[in-house]
């Protein structure tokens, strides 16, 4: 074995093998060897059953040896839960953890039952008590005999191991005359039932001392002494206001008297994780405020306090308590959203926020054609948008305001209401008027005309053009002498051009037709009025109160055990509904 050192300074144990000490060395060896005695020595079953219950000795001891339970080892865990079970109990936490009004709700439910180990505890006392009048009674009817000078050896009785298992040594013949034989043969007989009966009360002792889990819906039992103090009436904490903005919300809060609070807010998908957790230390009159997330469509916030004298409680605000989330409405040319919403002791204060467009779609019957024909048609024209009025109008329990509506701004509006604890419903109804003005297209006007002569007189001029023309011919000139000669004559013909002037009366038919002709128009002015409601509730508290308490008692009595006769153990059975048996 290897030798090191360890600081004395260090509180460590030496590691001789592995991470083993030596006293968990030396207790596993007995461990092993007390196995392996089980495997060699136990009188039941073939070598298979007896190699089962050494290796299941085995693993049991070596847990027991090496097994730690919140860094303690098993042994001690074992010793302070037998010296919890037969040791005096006192509770030494707040008795405010352990109050209640009332006993809670039983329900039967087939747990009732006493369990097979409580049975077994049960029956084993019942077969001890009753092997014990069984021997008492024997001792007193047997008469003492005397005993051989071999029965001792040297003063002590002589080594029989095999009485133990209920084996007698043979009789000699002198013994078979014996008063006494029958009811050693009887004794013979009785011993492995009371063996048997040792090792049910053993089992039993062992159950009883092992912890048993305690079941909710057992009989309400007080079992632990303490002295419950009388509860102290009247609030302790006071829900001072409480604003939604968005996904916040604010709440403040004021203490009656001296406590210590807790602030849990609940979401999530179904409303059940934890998704904030404060705490704080309040004096009386003293006031807090703390945002809290408002996640999923399920959120809820709890508020538990414990005052000076221990006793606590809680109050929470469920999900139909909180306006969230904040209600909206859509319009066609206004969208209303209220974005805060608040309620301090008195009043009520929301902002109602609005955003209006610029240009809207409006259906109108528009003529397009008229005059000799009208045409006309719905048509969807885009309208400019010059003017949005209206008012904001707020409801609640025996309260109403009305204020006007700021167009694509914020509205603020109050509510006076009365101190109490409640859930005001309020409703918000929003009127809306808004001027809208269209352009319209040209217009397209129609004129018939029927068929019509007209005479009309007028000077036409004429131009009359001038030309000019040669005429040429020959001739034959016959002379005396019977001869003849030809001559060419040629003229030439001119007409000067001239312009000339004359009134004349001419028809015009006009046939029938008709004439069109294209107008401006101005636009159209419009107005449409709308009218848009929303609704929620918030929650609200009584008025704040001083509350004053008692000295509070920080020193309790000592629980004692004293022995007690049966007639008050008794009568303590009775009260409690069980049956005493003895």
């Amino acid at each position: 074995m290897r030798e090191h050192e360890v600081p004395t300074h260090v509180e460590a144990e030496d590691r001789v093998l592995l991470w083993f000490t030596f006293p968990q060395i030396v207790a596993m060896v007995a461990v092993c060897a007390l196995s392996y005695g089980v495997y060699r020595y136990a009188p039941v079953g073939p070598s298979g059953v007896r190699m089962g219950l050494s290796v299941l000795f085995g693993l049991f001891g070596i847990a027991m040896v090496v097994g730690k339970i919140a860094g303690r080892r098993l042994p001690l865990v074992v010793a302070d839960l037998l010296r919890y079970r037969l040791g005096p109990r006192r509770y030494v936490g707040p008795v405010s953890q352990l109050l209640r009004s009332e006993p809670p709700v039983r329900v039967e439910t087939a747990k009732d039952s006493p369990g097979p180990l409580i049975l077994l505890a049960m029956r084993a006392r019942r077969n001890a008590r009753r092997l014990g009048g069984m021997m008492e009674s024997a001792r007193r009817r047997i008469p003492r005999r005397k005993r051989s000078s071999g029965d001792r050896k040297n003063g002590r009785m002589p080594f029989r191991p095999h009485r133990w298992f209920g084996k007698d040594r043979r009789q000699s013949p002198e013994d078979t005359n014996n008063k006494d034989s029958e009811y050693k043969k009887d004794r013979v007989k009785r011993f492995p039932r009371l063996w048997a009966a040792v090792l049910a009360a053993v089992l039993a002792a062992t159950a009883v001392a092992l912890p048993q889990p305690t079941l909710a819906d057992e009989d309400w039992r007080e079992e632990i002494e303490f002295e419950v103090f009388d509860p102290v009436p009247g609030r302790r904490l006071y829900l001072e206001g409480l604003t939604v903005t968005g996904d916040k919300a604010v709440v403040a809060l004021r203490a009656a008297t001296d406590l210590h609070i807790s602030i849990q807010a609940y979401g999530g998908r179904f409303g059940t994780e934890l998704v904030s957790w404060a705490a704080t230390q309040l004096v009386e009159g003293e006031g807090v405020a703390y945002e809290l997330p408002l996640e999923g469509s399920f959120p809820s916030f709890t508020f538990s306090w414990e005052d000076s004298l221990g006793q606590a409680g809680a109050f929470s605000i469920a999900n139909d308590q909180i306006p969230h989330p904040l209600p909206k409405a859509e319009g066609e040319i206004c969208d209303l959203s209220l974005i805060s919403l608040g309620w301090t002791p008195g009043a009520i204060e929301g902002v109602v926020e609005s955003e209006c467009e610029d240009r809207v779609k409006k259906l109108i019957a528009l003529p397009a054609v008229a005059g000799h024909v009208s045409v006309g048609e719905m048509s969807l024209m885009d309208a400019d948008v010059t003017a949005v009025t209206g008012v904001v109008s707020a409801v609640t329990k025996g309260s109403r305001t009305a204020v006007p509506l700021v167009p694509n701004g914020e509205t603020s509006f109050r509510l006076d209401v009365d101190a109490a604890k409640a859930v005001f419903p309020v409703f918000i109804v929003v009127e809306t008027e808004t001027s809208l003005s269209i352009p319209l297209p040209p217009l397209t006007r129609l004129t018939h005309h029927a068929e019509r002569t007209e005479q009309r007189a007028t000077t036409v001029t004429l131009t009359r053009p001038g030309t000019s023309q040669t005429v040429s011919k020959k001739v034959e000139v016959e002379h005396g002498d019977g001869t003849t000669t030809e001559h060419t004559i040629s003229a030439t013909l001119s007409i000067p051009s001239q312009e000339i002037l004359k009134s004349v009366t001419i028809p015009i038919i006009h046939p029938e037709h008709v004439k069109a002709d294209v107008e401006r128009r101005a636009p159209a002015i419009r107005s449409r009025t709308e009218t848009l409601d929303m609704a929620t509730g918030i929650a609200s508290d009584e008025p704040y109160g001083v509350l004053i308490l008692p000295d509070r008692i920080t020193e309790l009595p000592l629980s004692e055990q004293r022995p007690a006769d049966s007639g008050e153990v008794g009568q303590w059975f009775e009260e409690l509904g069980w049956e005493w048996p003895w």
